[in-house]
Formats: C-alpha cells, structure tokens, sequence
C-alpha cells in the first residue's frame, strides 16, 4: 500500500498579513485594522487541508537557511504534513505580503524569494510508488519530472494552475484533475462564459476540467455536462488560501470515491468555512465542520 495519501510538489511561503482598516490606497500610510503571521503557498495549503481532514500527506519544496525557513518547516509539521522531503538551501526563503479587505473577494499578495533555493529541486524518484495522487502547481519546475514519475506509476495528479505559461501548458496533459482559475480558462480558451470555456478545456484534454472563480463559485465537467456549484455565502474576514483550501477539499474527496457533484460542493463548503480567519490556515474547517454546513 502506498505510504500517502498526497505528495505535493510547491513552494511553502511565510505570510505576512495585514487587514485593511479603510478602503486601501496607494501612495498613502494608512493604518491596519489587524495582523497575523503563518504559512502558506498553494500547495502547501492544500496539504494542510488535507491532513486537517484526515489524509496521509508530504510535501517536496525548499526553504532558505533563514528564520522564515524554520517558522515554514515547523508549521507544517505541526498541521502533519511531513516535511522530510523539504531541503534548506543558502539564501531567502519565500515570504509573502498578504493586505486582506474584511468583506471581500478580493486580496492583494505581494512575494519575494531568491531562485537559487528552488533551483534543481528533484523529486525523488521513489516516492512515485508510495502515494495514491499528486498535487503540484505552476511555481516549480520539479513538477514536470514528478508528474511524468507517477504518472507512470499510475498515481493519480491533480494540478492548480492560476497563470498561463509554456511549463504549465507542458504539464496539463499528464493531469488527471485539471483546476484552473477563471481568468486561466478564459486565456487559454478565447472565451468570456465560463460555462463554455470549461466545456471546452474538457473537449481538449478529455480530463476532469473544474475553473475557480470565487465567490461566483465553480464550473466543472468530466465527460456529461457542465456542472455549476455556487459558492456557500459567507462575509469573509480574508479569502487569502480559500482556493488552496478548494483544491485539498476536492482531492479528498475525490480520493474517497464522492460523486462529482457532492465533491464539489464539499471543496466549496470547505473554502467557505476557510474565510472565518486571517490568513490560508487560521481556519482550516475539520470534516465535522464541512459535514454540519453541507448538512444546514
């Protein structure tokens, strides 16, 4: 049996977040109505969403050899992820600015790492046996090798894809379950109506085709026709990591064998309950959570 669940392949950042107290605007000194530190990252967020939830998981990265790689390592060890694989190299490790606007969709992240840390990441070649899935993201080029590895070791790979790049473009054929933002699908198909942009990413890549779009919910197909799950009704504190925590939710369920349907909404409830705290983890939602609001 393999020995996860999920490996992910990502960069694990250290946030920094700040709420907004006003309306912000460039250019001006502006107070704060709040602030927090924690980890974060895509994929690193859904891992932690997934050991929340009961799964076995791993993550492949880098950290610096800095006080924020430490703070990085010893918070994912904390929410179970394990961190065996994560190397620390010489220089910064990834640290984001995160200005979040309690009541909206809408966050602003501002980053910085050095390239050399990530440089050369490689993905062991014998964990391609010893998990049943994949999740990597568009951020690190030892994607594509682990992708190809278990791939042919049969595993199943679920990619987030937010920008439009060749690397990403390369790695979208080797996925199982491809999920992409609304503005992806809308660069890479020509077209505005989600609704068709996702039937058409399903027409290309005959693979389960899900596109985010926040608080407007989600689309998907796999094969029949469009799904549309909206969004649970929240007034978020911050959206900061609700995708990440989307993407964890959905390959759990997924992984557990749920109807399409009833995985959507699971991801969605789970994305939802994540917007109660500051920051990706703050608020991670347990499967009893998930299972009293999709049961309210």
């Amino acid at each position: 049996m393999p020995q996860f669940d999920v490996i992910g392949v990502g960069i694990a950042s250290w946030d920094m977040i700040g709420v907004a107290a006003t309306p912000p605007v460039l250019g001006q000194k502006q107070p704060l109505a709040g602030r927090t530190e924690m980890g974060g990252g895509p994929v690193a967020t859904a891992l932690a969403t997934l050991a929340r939830l009961g799964a076995k998981v791993a993550l492949v990265s880098a950290v610096g050899n800095d006080h924020y790689g430490d703070a990085i390592r010893a918070e994912l060890a904390h929410f179970g992820i394990n961190t065996a694989f994560i190397a620390t190299r010489p220089g910064s490790s990834h640290v984001s600015f995160v200005l979040a606007e309690p009541g909206s969709d809408r966050r602003t992240v501002w980053w910085y790492n050095e390239p050399a840390v990530f440089a050369d990441l490689v993905f062991p070649p014998e964990l391609a046996s010893q998990t049943r899935a994949l999740l990597i993201d568009s951020h690190l080029p030892a994607a594509l090798s682990a992708a190809q590895q278990v791939r042919a070791a049969g595993g199943r790979i679920m990619i987030d894809a937010e920008r439009v790049k060749p690397a990403v473009m390369e790695l979208l054929p080797l996925c199982d379950d491809i999920v992409v933002s609304a503005n992806f699908a809308r660069a890479v198909t020509g077209l505005s109506d989600l609704d068709a942009a996702t039937q058409a990413l399903h027409d290309r890549y005959r693979r389960l085709i899900v596109v985010t779009a926040g608080e407007a919910g989600s689309w998907a197909c796999d094969g029949g026709d469009v799904i549309y799950t909206p969004a649970f009704p929240t007034q978020p504190v911050d959206t900061t990591g609700c995708g990440d925590v989307f993407h964890g939710a959905l390959l759990f369920a997924l992984l557990r064998d749920d109807p399409l349907p009833g995985a959507l909404r699971f991801a969605s409830a789970a994305a939802a309950l994540k917007t109660r705290g500051l920051g990706g983890r703050s608020a991670l939602p347990t499967l009893a959570d998930i299972e009293a609001l999709l049961a309210s």
